[in-house]
């Protein structure tokens, strides 16, 4: 078998970067890419109803009038709690903020924008949450109370980054 050696030009790579063909196979590639990392990503189970107790405010009666965990968009919003009432992550909110971006040196990135895709890509060790006042820790969307202190198991990472790379049988570079 013969040894075979490549030479890489970085001049001719620069100028072949920046021609139109090169552009659209690269645009190709990065389209194809944010569809399949969206078709890999988790999207978190919607909440059929939220907590029951009323939040605290100033009304008496059918309707909320002040500010809390309803964040009211008009004057009066009604006691009834639905889903989307809560100031909580709408499901699919990690799968919309993939996209492909160029950077002005044409290298391009793919990923989620989502402050919490690191977490839920990577996944995260146990570790300790502590109420920041003197009420216990509560989990809004289901009207779960913990306590003061919580000793979280951690959460196993989903690495729809890195089956995104294999999918299109790529490599995976980490910033």
């Amino acid at each position: 078998m013969a040894d075979f050696v490549i030479v890489w030009d970085e001049a001719a790579l620069a100028e072949l970067k920046d021609t139109p063909q090169v552009r659209l196979a690269a645009d190709r590639l990065v389209a194809q890419a944010v569809t399949t990392m969206k078709s890999l990503c988790p999207v978190s189970p919607v909440m059929p109803v939220y907590a029951s107790p009323v939040p605290l405010g100033s009304s008496q009666g059918p309707v909320y009038k002040g500010r809390g965990l309803a964040r009211p968009k008009g004057p009066d919003v009604p006691r009834t709690r639905y889903p989307g009432d809560l100031p909580l992550p709408a499901s699919g909110t990690l799968r919309n903020s993939i996209r492909g971006t160029r950077l002005e040196d044409g290298t391009m990135l793919v990923g989620p924008t989502a402050d919490y895709g690191a977490y839920v890509n990577d996944g995260t060790p146990p570790h300790e949450i502590n109420s920041t006042g003197p009420w216990p820790l509560r989990n809004r969307a289901t009207g779960q109370v913990f306590g003061p202190h919580v000793h979280h198991p951690g959460t196993k990472g989903a690495h729809f980054i890195e089956a995104t790379a294999e999918a299109l049988n790529g490599t995976v570079i980490r910033a």
